[in-house]
């Protein structure tokens, strides 16, 4: 999703950042890491040491195939971390704020990780039931590659949109945007099944196409695919997230690899 750079493009980076920066380093990021960094996002933190605070920015950079992470860091005024001069109203906007996808407003993989894991596995310990579905865009590189970035990122939008509509309802039912094309639906007391017959109703009258673009504008048509499963069958002692995400993600290959455009859950191949 990101513009790759070359190593001589990275190398001018980084002595542009110099140029600001008090400290920058830059290191080839193992695929573990690139995988579960959210797409396009800068990465800010506050860290304490020697008598002052520093604020680090770190974020990836495609160069040649492979991923790099940038970081970058300057001092601040003061010696006290700046969470410790808020409110605690604006701590609140700040977490709320961190939890959102910057592009489609839905959640983010943050959210995801820091909140919603632990609110399911206390469900799923109360004796509840937690669906979810990865949507995934069909053919997300053809269209960036044939409409460009920000037209890409038009489509991106709407589709969420589209699934807030039904699904944005925090404490029951969330939207959230992992990465790319990739969403995320998760739906408290519900099955598999019953989300997937949800979903595609839904989808069914979902209008799959916009107009997108910058100066030529193009009405842009795309069809989605979706992998549904539920705590309820993942085995004992596996009920949790990780679990949850990776079944997701076998059903979202069979739709997709099936030639996309449909719904998975359990053993089934077509919605």
């Amino acid at each position: 999703m990101e513009k790759g750079y070359t190593e001589r493009g990275l190398q001018a980076l980084t002595q542009a950042l110099q140029a600001v920066f008090e400290d920058v380093s830059v290191v080839e990021l193992p695929q573990e890491c690139a995988d579960h960094w959210q797409d396009d996002a800068v990465q800010v933190s506050y860290e304490q040491g020697g008598g002052q605070v520093s604020c680090v920015l770190r974020r990836r950079i495609l160069v040649d195939g492979v991923w790099y992470g940038v970081q970058m860091s300057a001092p601040l005024a003061g010696n006290t971390l700046p969470e410790d001069r808020m409110t605690e109203r604006e701590r609140e906007l700040v977490r709320e704020d961190m939890n959102h996808d910057f592009l489609t407003g839905a959640y983010n993989r943050r959210y995801i990780e820091t909140v919603f894991s632990a609110e399911l596995e206390a469900d799923v310990r109360a004796g509840g039931r937690v669906a979810a579905a990865l949507v995934s865009l069909d053919g997300a590189d053809r269209l960036q590659y044939t409409y460009g970035q920000p037209a890409l990122d038009q489509v991106v939008c709407t589709i969420a949109n589209q699934w807030k509509k039904h699904y944005d309802q925090p404490g029951s039912r969330i939207v959230c945007r992992l990465q790319g094309g990739l969403l995320l639906i998760a739906c408290d007391k519900m099955s598999a099944a019953e989300l997937k017959e949800e979903m595609a109703r839904y989808y069914s009258e979902m209008p799959c196409e916009c107009v997108a673009g910058t100066g030529m504008m193009n009405r842009i048509s795309y069809t989605l695919s979706i992998g549904v499963a539920d705590t309820g069958e993942l085995p004992q002692g596996c009920r949790c997230w990780d679990g949850l995400y990776r079944l997701c993600g076998q059903r979202l290959r069979t739709a997709s690899e099936g030639g996309g455009n449909r719904i998975c859950a359990a053993e089934e191949k077509d919605a």
